[in-house]
């Protein structure tokens, strides 16, 4: 995990990253120290950082209740009325106080901008809600080029010096842009976008492009609302703006977990991009010495009774698996693998194994890319079917999910997991089961 860590640091190195929070994360203040804490890792590493801070969840109530203001029908953005712009800016301030003194406490050298850098224009049927027309860029990147973390809140200014409201979430976008950033980070309570599933339960989405996101918009339920929460299509919106511009990666994730979606494999949240950058293709010389690192990472997850889920693998016995060897890749990065292997006296049938993703993600949205690209190619390649074997339950449950079929009846089945459950102890052999995936017989 270490290394994996330290090649993120050193690829991202100089890079500016943009990070945006609200709600119970500026009300809380061990959230806040966590996201400020995180951010400051990345300074420390030569990642500039800009922190964009919004209202919290009270606050909001109260803007509604006491101000009057409500969401817009089509945009779901707030329409200020004017007579409350003197309390937003109020709450604004006592915000950045808030992080002002975190920082002072935790020796994190930091500097808030002011509203003035943000120039704005108000939007037609939103009261004194503003859009960005102008950001003074220089303003904030003298801030990065001295290794602080840079702070601004919502709202903005129009030409006449009169402030204005300004959602974060966009605002966080619109820097984004203007900066050139690597990666936008919108932080939430949960980790990621949830989608209905078709057992009636949710989803992780763990990764999309920007065609996947239009669609989503598009997708009903089947009492014809949006599959996309009301709370979170605001940060759908700003995430198409944001690839559109130019972003190269948007992160939903949350409040606690920034570095682990960042410096790891697979990430722990929603990450979007422009284009599809996730590939699966089969193993080259080049990539043994990381498929021996994924491998001994997945030795860490183990039954109860601490047997490895993935059978343990020697180096030299991976380099001969490497001819038959899937390979799911990120930019480059390896994050997913499985071997395809036939079994002895069994024709156009191979059995997976060696079913690797990283952080032991198996039943994620990569887990079951790398899988159906697995079970595709076998199709298109004249195989019957394939079989695998695993006491993981989360692999467990991305079998059943794409089709695999359990308790085995033929006789090459039977003896195949008998021979597999004797690396566990007795009193877990049960867990151990065979899928079957089948599809129509080719010629």
């Amino acid at each position: 995990m270490q290394s994996i860590s330290n090649r993120y640091f050193l690829e991202f190195e100089g890079a500016t990253f943009v990070i945006q929070a609200e709600a119970e994360a500026v009300e809380n203040e061990a959230t806040l120290l966590a996201i400020l804490r995180g951010a400051g890792k990345l300074i420390q590493h030569g990642i500039r950082a800009l922190f964009v801070f919004g209202k919290g969840t009270r606050f909001e109530k109260e803007l509604r209740t006491t101000w009057g203001a409500q969401l817009h029908s089509e945009t779901n953005r707030l329409v200020i009325p004017e007579a409350a712009l003197d309390r937003i800016r109020q709450e604004r301030l006592a915000i950045a106080q808030t992080i002002d003194a975190i920082c002072r406490a935790n020796h994190l050298s930091s500097s808030l901008l002011p509203e003035s850098i943000i120039r704005v224009e108000r939007r037609i049927g939103h009261g004194s809600t503003g859009v960005v027309t102008k950001i003074d860029v220089k303003a904030i990147q003298s801030i990065l080029e001295r290794q602080q973390l840079a702070v601004i809140g919502f709202g903005g200014e129009n030409e006449r010096r009169h402030f204005l409201h300004v959602p974060s979430v966009s605002l966080a976008a619109d820097l984004a842009v203007e900066l050139e950033a690597q990666k936008l980070l919108f932080l939430m309570h949960d980790d990621g976008l949830f989608l209905p599933d078709q057992s009636g339960g949710s989803r992780q989405l763990s990764f999309a492009d920007l065609e996947h996101l239009l669609c989503l918009l598009q997708r009903r339920d089947p009492s014809g609302a949006c599959v996309v929460p009301d709370s979170v299509i605001p940060k759908v919106h700003a995430c198409i703006r944001a690839v559109a511009g130019g972003v190269r990666q948007i992160h939903l994730v949350s409040y606690t977990r920034l570095l682990d979606e960042i410096l790891t494999r697979t990430g722990v949240g929603t990450m979007i991009e422009r284009r599809q950058s996730h590939h699966v293709d089969y193993a080259q010389a080049e990539d043994l010495d990381e498929i021996k690192r994924l491998h001994a990472e997945s030795q860490r997850y183990v039954s109860p009774y601490g047997t490895p889920f993935v059978k343990p693998k020697d180096d030299s016995e991976l380099a001969q698996l490497l001819p038959r060897t899937l390979l799911l890749k990120h930019r480059g990065i390896i994050i997913g693998k499985l071997h395809i292997t036939e079994i002895p006296g069994v024709l156009k049938t191979p059995q997976l194994g060696g079913f690797v993703v990283g952080e032991g993600h198996h039943d994620s949205q990569q887990g079951q890319l790398l899988l159906t690209e697995a079970l595709a190619r076998l199709r298109e390649q004249g195989c019957r079917g394939a079989v695998a074997i695993t006491a993981s339950p989360r692999a467990q449950r991305l079998f059943r999910r794409v089709g695999g079929i359990q308790n085995p009846t033929i006789p090459w089945q039977i003896q195949l997991l008998e021979q597999a459950v004797q690396r566990y102890v007795p009193a877990e052999r049960g867990q151990v089961q065979l899928y079957e995936f089948q599809w129509t017989n080719t010629s």
